[in-house]
């Protein structure tokens, strides 16, 4: 399966998440949904707050696709949470590649995070 192929049919194909990126270590964006243009920059931001130090992005917050949300949790070496409004994010860390699930207004956050995470655990045992 291509990396398009987990974004379209394992993420959007739940309808538990309206937009999503998979990205490698660099920030290399490897496959993404129509429209959501993570930049690398804005990737290894991710990458960084969540294997580093979260710190900055609690005060300065995170960008995805150039708009900007308010991280609300990291858990270190695994995953950030973030939200603006009515919408929000996770990006989640595996050994190779940082998956990001984003819902929309009238989505649950907790079934976006539990899809995108289900992803990341298969990439995981999967040794990516």
């Amino acid at each position: 399966m291509s990396w398009q192929q987990f974004v379209d049919e394992s993420l959007l194909g739940t309808s538990q998440v309206a937009k999503a990126s998979i990205h490698g270590l660099n920030g290399e964006r490897y496959a993404s949904s129509s429209g959501f243009v993570v930049l690398p920059s804005e990737a290894q931001v991710l990458i960084a707050a969540i294997t580093k130090d979260p710190s900055p992005t609690y005060y300065k917050g995170v960008c995805l696709n150039r708009t900007k949300y308010f991280v609300i949790r990291v858990d270190p070496g695994h995953s950030l949470y973030c939200r603006k409004g009515n919408e929000g994010a996770v990006a989640v860390l595996t050994s190779q590649c940082l998956l990001i699930g984003a819902y929309s207004e009238g989505m649950t956050p907790g079934c976006c995070s539990a899809v995108t995470e289900k992803l990341a655990d298969y990439f995981r045992v999967n040794g990516f």
